[in-house]
């Protein structure tokens, strides 16, 4: 089933159209196969999962941080009905779920709105596997990484001295 997800970063206002086929179950979070990619704190690799269910969307929290809907907190591992125009919010997003119909109508506007396309500033080379690590680890682990390799540095250092 084609639905659309309005995204919008909460922290710098960018908003986008993203068109959605849900057959089974798509999962949106940090992870790299995710159709939005997220970045921030309090996010979850599985941050929270849409499903069909009799012909209906659902969603379900992953999460340890939360997920709501229509600003009401979903229970864990519990799904609920989507509707066409319902929000599912997470920490620093927001996603307008649409029906193939309404979204098409919402897509002409938002590429009206100067907000909707910002343009992306490219990543240097030195900086892409920082970002990729950023996508793919956890904050706790990136920092227990970086501490490995201080501590690996040092003991390097006063050995050679």
């Amino acid at each position: 089933m084609e639905f659309k997800l309005v995204v919008t970063n909460n922290t710098s206002k960018e908003v986008s159209v993203v068109p959605l086929n849900v057959e089974k179950k798509v999962i949106i979070g940090r992870h790299l196969e995710s159709p939005v990619q997220l970045q921030g704190e309090g996010l979850s690799r599985h941050h929270f999962s849409l499903t069909l269910i009799d012909g209906a969307l659902a969603v379900a929290d992953l999460s340890s941080n939360g997920t709501w809907l229509n600003g009401e907190q979903l229970k864990a591992q519990t799904t609920s009905r989507v509707k066409s125009g319902d929000i599912i919010e997470i920490p620093g997003y927001n996603f307008q779920v649409m029906s193939e119909e309404t979204g098409t109508s919402l897509q002409k506007q938002s590429a009206v709105s100067p907000a909707a396309a910002p343009a992306k500033k490219p990543v240097p080379a030195w900086q892409r596997p920082l970002v990729a690590a950023l996508h793919f680890l956890e904050p706790a682990e990136v920092v227990l990484l970086l501490t490995v390799v201080a501590t690996v540095m040092l003991i390097s250092f006063y050995a050679n001295r």
